[in-house]
C-alpha cells in the first residue's frame, strides 16, 4: 500500500512537470509572436547619471533591446554619448533626436 501511494505521488509530480514544460514552450512561442510588434519608447533629457543602469536593467529576463527606441529631448549633458556607447556594446537600441522622434511617433501611430 505504501509503495502504491509513493508511485501515485511520483506520477503526479511527473505529470505536473510535463504540463509545466508544455506551458513554458507555448508561452515562449507566444512571446516571440508579439515581441516584434511591441516597442518600448523612452524619452530622456539630461539623465547621464542613471540612463546606462536603467537601460541595462530593462533586459533582466527579457530582451527589450530589439524593440527599444530612445528619444533624446536635446540633452545638454552626456546622455546622448552614453546611449551611443550602449549602442556600440551590441545593444540594438534606436536613438533618435527630438525631431526624428516626433517624425517616428507620427509614422508609427497611424
Amino acid at each position: 500500500m505504501f509503495k502504491f501511494i509513493i508511485e501515485i505521488i511520483l506520477c503526479t509530480f511527473f505529470l505536473y512537470g510535463v504540463l509545466s514544460l508544455l506551458k513554458d514552450v507555448l508561452n515562449t512561442s507566444t512571446y516571440n509572436k508579439i515581441s516584434n510588434r511591441v516597442k518600448l519608447i523612452l524619452t530622456v533629457k539630461n539623465v547621464e547619471d542613471g540612463i546606462e543602469n536603467y537601460i541595462r536593467e530593462l533586459n533582466l529576463g527579457k530582451n527589450f533591446y530589439n524593440n527599444l527606441v530612445v528619444i533624446d529631448l536635446d540633452s545638454e549633458d552626456r546622455t546622448r554619448e552614453i546611449l551611443e556607447e550602449l549602442q556600440k556594446d551590441c545593444m540594438n537600441i534606436k536613438i533618435l533626436s527630438k525631431k526624428e522622434g516626433k517624425e517616428y511617433l507620427n509614422s508609427e501611430i497611424k
